[in-house]
């Protein structure tokens, strides 16, 4: 993963209240279009606008724009036009989650390229599920590797709970697929912080992404995981009130840290999901 600048891209300072409002979720006028089209039946719906994606107004919503943008599933096309017409993003309180294949070099050699993409669709799959589960958004695919994000604004003020129960669903599902398992380890690692969240590119190319040293830290955090283990930050611990009574204290050697960062270790465990 390429490493992100704490910097702002160049934006239009004008849109930084746009911005605010679309990322904390205090728009008047963006709740009142959310209101109607939660009110319209099906899920799964687009992260900002909750136009459905699916259900009986679906393809007239499509008709008018609110079909799945290619690049980002998550997000309709209309919401990521308006957004490209005010390009910029503020900074705000996020939670993140990457996760990744470990020793993917090793594994696609054991493997035909058939079967290793196979297993890498049915890892993305289960990524894919577990933050849609937890109103999180898909910042973007990095070889074997996810990053995901929890906006206040989408996923409400829970946003570090959601992250961690993400992750906890991610790694426990990867962990007892039975055509996965121990064969395909994953790990995957969270944190919460202020970061950068907006749209840059240029017309026709645009991103809507996290950045800065957040961002940064996650995926560190994921790649210092090893497989079947679920690693949490200090802030997101804190920020999610995870119990750490069972968990693994470390401290860990990232790439762009000075000093040794600590963190907790969850091992996932294997066998049948606890009851809620």
């Amino acid at each position: 993963m390429a490493e992100q600048s704490g910097a702002h891209p160049d934006h239009d300072h004008k849109y930084d209240e746009y911005w605010l409002d679309i990322l904390t979720g205090e728009g008047k006028g963006l709740d009142l279009i959310r209101r109607f089209f939660r009110s319209l039946p099906a899920p799964p719906r687009c992260k900002i606008c909750q136009a459905p994606f699916n259900g009986p107004y679906a393809p007239l919503l499509r008709l008018i724009g609110k079909g799945r943008w290619e690049l980002n599933q998550q997000i309709c096309k209309i919401c990521i036009a308006g957004l490209g017409r005010h390009r910029g993003g503020a900074e705000v309180p996020v939670s993140l989650l990457f996760a990744d294949v470990r020793g993917s070099t090793s594994l696609a050699e054991q493997m035909t390229p058939s079967e290793f993409t196979a297993s890498l669709n049915r890892f993305f799959s289960a990524v894919f599920k577990a933050v849609d589960s937890e109103a999180g958004i898909i910042d973007h695919i990095a070889g074997d590797g996810v990053m995901a994000m929890w906006v206040p604004g989408f996923s409400g003020d829970a946003h570090a709970e959601r992250a961690v129960a993400s992750g906890r669903q991610l790694a426990f599902t990867v962990a007892n697929d039975p055509d996965l398992g121990g064969s395909f380890p994953v790990g995957v690692g969270v944190h919460t912080g202020v970061a950068y969240v907006g749209v840059v590119g240029e017309i026709g190319s645009l991103d809507f992404t996290v950045l800065g040293d957040a961002a940064n830290t996650a995926a560190r955090l994921g790649d210092a995981a090893l497989g079947g283990e679920l690693v949490l930050s200090d802030a997101i611990v804190s920020a999610a009130g995870v119990d750490t009574t069972d968990l693994e204290r470390r401290f860990m050697e990232l790439k762009g840290k000075a000093e040794t960062f600590p963190a907790w270790v969850e091992k996932v465990r294997i066998g049948p999901a606890e009851p809620v």
